[in-house]
């Protein structure tokens, strides 16, 4: 789905020392204020951002933006609205042609009419999901991802060379990449460059192809894991001193049941990972569109709504998950803790067994008077981890130990089709 992101400058969310809450946005359908207002009415605080996306069915209508502008400009979102822009309308257009500079000139008349419409400052997410194979600006055709960064690079300094422009660019794969002819697509081959991007983002959905999907556990090892997924955002980000964003996440209820459907366990470990990474700005897609219903308001997902509500609602507080009464994701640090076998595990647990103890670790990123700490380009965190012995029903804890670890380690894992279609 085309949905975008056009934030003032001042409205961007302060991330050090952000809870998950202080950074949420929404898309609530189109120039649409007043479901914005609703959401915010049950969440019981006002979000960060909002979210719109410009059309594709043109380069006329891509660049006549005036329609937003207007329906947005008037409200209190004004300098709090993002937009989606498409690299490619679906009148036709090629991302070679695009790299070789064809289409400058749409992407120059749509930087004027930003500026003079007061949206100079914007941050704009430029061409998402490229990594899949549903938009017309998919890297899925011959010398796709070098194409594609060029046709990037032309637009940025296109965008920028206007006078009174101060735009900002989110670079958005979706979450696990599509495969083509047998071979799976890799969303860094289509990246143009560090000082042509100002955010790594990644749309993330609780929806699965795979034999595991109707097990929530299971298919959040696969965001984690997958190739193009949560930990592979986390360290590339790192590896590029970017912030990170995910301009789309939400539950899925879709007919053929590839969806998660009603799913606490998915809300929760959003917050989580949220809580302990570097994310600029988040935001749930409160929508249903002819492929599946992604609203956690819309009534069919009221155990979600609830822990919803609680982690991100006017009550938050940034607490851990585990704090929380949640179980935080074995494997929720983004460089991916050390792996095991399955005869080690085995020792691991009857040891645990003939010990009765149990150790609890939780891991979030390292701030030092509310800033993100990094050494060497990359985030650094602490791992608090509580040993605990159990005697019947009740339990104490015996020792804690703290570590710091980057944010950055190898991570090897077989990624499953994620393709989303729309």
């Amino acid at each position: 789905m085309l949905v975008a992101l056009t934030l003032g400058l001042t409205a961007l969310p302060a991330t050090a020392g952000a809870q998950p809450a202080d950074t949420l946005g929404v898309y609530a359908g189109a120039g649409a204020p007043e479901a914005v207002a609703r959401f915010e009415s049950r969440i019981g605080r006002p979000v960060a951002v909002v979210h719109d996306n410009f059309s594709k069915e043109s380069w006329s209508a891509l660049t006549d933006v005036g329609w937003w502008l207007s329906q947005w400009g008037p409200t209190k979102y004004a300098q709090r609205v993002v937009y989606t822009v498409p690299m490619l309308p679906n009148s036709g257009g090629t991302l070679a042609e695009g790299a070789a500079g064809a289409y400058n000139e749409h992407f120059r008349l749509l930087a004027l009419k930003l500026v003079a419409g007061g949206a100079g400052n914007a941050t704009l997410r430029l061409g998402p999901e490229f990594n899949g194979n549903w938009f017309k600006w998919t890297i899925a055709v011959p010398n796709g991802g070098a194409d594609f960064a060029a046709y990037w690079r032309q637009i940025v300094t296109t965008m920028r060379s206007v006078p009174g422009a101060n735009f900002k660019f989110d670079w958005c794969p979706n979450g696990g990449s599509s495969y083509v002819d047998g071979q799976q697509l890799r969303a860094e081959a289509a990246w143009p460059g560090d000082p042509y991007v100002d955010y790594v983002g990644l749309d993330v959905y609780d929806q699965s192809w795979a034999a595991h999907r109707r097990s929530a556990k299971q298919r959040w090892k696969e965001f984690l894991n997958q190739k193009d997924g949560l930990k592979w955002h986390a360290r590339f980000a790192a590896a590029h001193r970017k912030p990170m964003s995910f301009p789309e996440w939400g539950l899925v209820q879709r007919r053929d049941s590839h969806g998660g459907g009603d799913n606490p366990y998915f809300v929760e470990q959003m917050y989580e990972w949220i809580r302990t990474n570097d994310i600029a700005y988040h935001m749930y897609f409160e929508y249903a569109d002819s492929v599946a219903d992604y609203a956690i308001f819309g009534g069919r997902a009221p155990s979600a709504a609830r822990r919803f509500v609680e982690l991100f609602g006017g009550g938050a507080t940034g607490a851990s998950l585990e704090s929380l009464g949640g179980t935080p994701a074995a494997s929720g640090r983004a460089d991916g803790g050390a792996s095991t076998s399955p005869r080690k595990t085995t020792a691991k647990k009857t040891t645990a067994k003939k010990t009765a103890a149990k150790k609890r670790c939780v891991t979030r990123v390292l701030r030092i008077r509310g800033k993100v700490v990094r050494k060497k380009g990359k985030v650094v965190r602490r791992t608090t981890c509580a040993k605990i012995r159990k005697a019947g029903r009740s339990s104490r804890r015996l020792k804690v130990s703290k570590r710091k670890t980057g944010a950055v380690t190898r991570v090897s894992a077989r990624s499953t089709s994620a393709a989303k279609t729309t």
